[in-house]
């Protein structure tokens, strides 16, 4: 899917209100034009920033004309905060097709990742990132457990193995809307029978030991 025919005829903002200690008024009319024109940096710092340094009204806007500039920016350089702002920015109010075009994307960011021998602490961040879009990491947990193939298999043990580990050391998962206890997905994740029967069918056995001694 063409994130970029998906996001095209988002209406452009116009003048933006935005922290003026922050960004200097050259950078708020960039924001609120063409978002071609828009530069990398000021697009990260933009996905990056506080909400609240930003308009509520025209917040939604914004991140919808630079949800392609973003998404690219977060496959490149993945970040747990780059998606914190999808709550603020309305997203469940979005056009289903953008919705869709959003999340199809992040599940196959994923998926390389887990797929393509990216390291598990890479895996993580990008894991974290997408939990941004439902503010739950168990539709992500779920999702990795439909990947199938040995590629998703040697990567999906990386992963269980990392959070094990992780967690062993009382080390939480970085969710910027701050649930009571970050880690307990994962937990339940790592407990459940379908990572067990992958792990036993390729005898992982490494990644067992992790998850028993957790």
């Amino acid at each position: 899917m063409d994130l970029d025919e998906v996001f095209a005829d988002v209406p452009r903002v116009g003048a933006v209100e935005g922290c003026t200690s922050c960004y200097a008024q050259s950078d708020l009319e960039l924001l609120g034009g063409d978002p071609a024109r828009v530069p990398d940096d000021l697009v990260w710092s933009f996905a990056y920033e506080v909400t609240d340094h930003w308009s509520e009204q025209q917040y939604g806007l914004i991140w919808r004309g630079l949800a392609p500039r973003i998404l690219d920016a977060l496959a490149k350089r993945p970040d747990e905060r780059l998606l914190h702002g999808l709550t603020f920015a309305g997203f469940e109010t979005w056009p289903e097709a953008e919705r869709t075009a959003l999340r199809g994307a992040v599940c196959d960011m994923v998926t390389r990742a887990v797929t393509g021998g990216v390291n598990p602490y890479t895996v993580e961040t990008l894991i974290c990132a997408a939990a941004h879009i439902d503010r739950d990491l168990r539709p992500w947990l779920t999702y990795l457990d439909t990947l199938t193939g040995a590629d998703a298999d040697t990567g999906i043990t990386a992963l269980a193995q990392h959070w094990a580990e992780q967690i062993a050391r009382d080390s939480a998962p970085l969710l910027w809307w701050s649930p009571q206890d970050p880690a307990a997905p994962i937990r339940e994740w790592l407990y459940s029978d379908v990572l067990h029967e992958r792990l036993s069918r390729v005898e992982a056995r490494d990644a067992q030991i992790a998850i028993a001694y957790m």
